[in-house]
């Protein structure tokens, strides 16, 4: 997935969990969210085969995921962690960069956390109420 702007609201770190991924084992990072928003998405799956989809927003626009809890577990993500509105760093998370990858801090609730040119490797993504305005969806 790709997007200009990636807001992640009420984001608890859960530490890493093994998830499968084409037959194989991988860690992925557990994340706990209320809500995302999602600037310019454009997210990319596999289908059956070697087939692809593309599922895109209307460029401009910002998709959701509400009505929390969200159950995210990611490979990687890469982007400039924003604060306060001003752009901090360029940073990528993965099990790998985190010192304490298996860390479990689910007890404590992160402030909002946003990140711009954000690129993210999701394995899995559960609940929660997905609006993509204007989705536009074709084959690859």
């Amino acid at each position: 997935m790709t997007a200009s702007t990636l807001t992640l609201e009420g984001v608890r770190y859960n530490g890493f969990a093994l998830k499968e991924v084409d037959g194989e084992q991988v860690r992925t990072m557990h994340f706990t969210v209320d809500t995302l928003r999602i600037g310019d998405l454009v997210q990319r799956g596999g289908l059956t085969g070697d087939d692809s989809v593309r599922v895109a927003a209307r460029p401009g626009s910002v998709s959701t995921i509400t009505e929390g809890p969200i159950e995210l577990y990611t490979r990687k993500l890469t982007g400039t962690l924003n604060v306060a509105g001003y752009p901090l760093v360029p940073m990528e998370l993965s099990p790998e960069s985190l010192l304490i990858p298996d860390l479990d801090l689910g007890f404590l609730e992160l402030p909002k956390l946003t990140f711009t040119d954000a690129v993210v490797r999701n394995v899995e993504l559960d609940g929660g109420k997905l609006f993509i305005p204007g989705a536009n969806i074709a084959p690859e």
